[in-house]
């Protein structure tokens, strides 16, 4: 097929970023993906507070990194599989008539069994993106609550 290759583009765009030398957020190294929220923040001491946000912080870095990257490629390959529906496409409104998009894409993946494997990698990073999206608001949430407690306890400090 002519025209966009997805791949080429993001290794291109990948080269050019890397060239720049901005630093990157390594993968944090706690052990245990889960971890318990304080239910009682004001027990813990300032540093304590200040440790959690710290471990909030650098999982919120790491995921927007993951989240750049999966979002680069989601638009690049969504780009590449729109192109080529709707080039296929054509000939399918030809016999079809006025269709929805839907149905052109669904007769075009039919006809084209090579597109499935791009199909099911948009679908793949499209699942990731949400999931990525959901964590960056955990990481937000639980950072900003800790930020308040802090701050709540510098305001008492201050009155006192």
């Amino acid at each position: 097929m002519d025209g966009l290759n997805a791949q080429e583009i993001h290794d291109w765009a990948t080269e050019r970023i890397s060239a720049q030398r901005l630093p990157l957020p390594k993968k944090p190294t706690d052990k245990d993906p889960e971890y318990e929220f304080p239910t009682d923040p004001s027990s813990l001491t300032s540093i304590e507070l200040g440790q959690i946000m710290l471990r909030f912080a650098g999982w919120y870095g790491y995921t927007v990194r993951l989240m750049g990257t999966a979002e680069s490629e989601l638009t690049l390959i969504d780009a590449e599989f729109r192109l080529t529906v709707n080039q296929q496409g054509l000939e399918i409104r030809d016999t079809l008539g006025r269709v929805s998009a839907d149905v052109v894409e669904a007769a075009v993946l039919k006809e084209h069994k090579e597109l499935g494997p791009m199909n099911k990698r948009r679908m793949e990073l499209t699942a990731i993106k949400i999931q990525l999206e959901a964590r960056l608001k955990i990481y937000e949430k639980m950072h900003l609550a800790l930020s308040r407690e802090l701050a709540r306890r510098e305001m008492e400090a201050r009155v006192s």
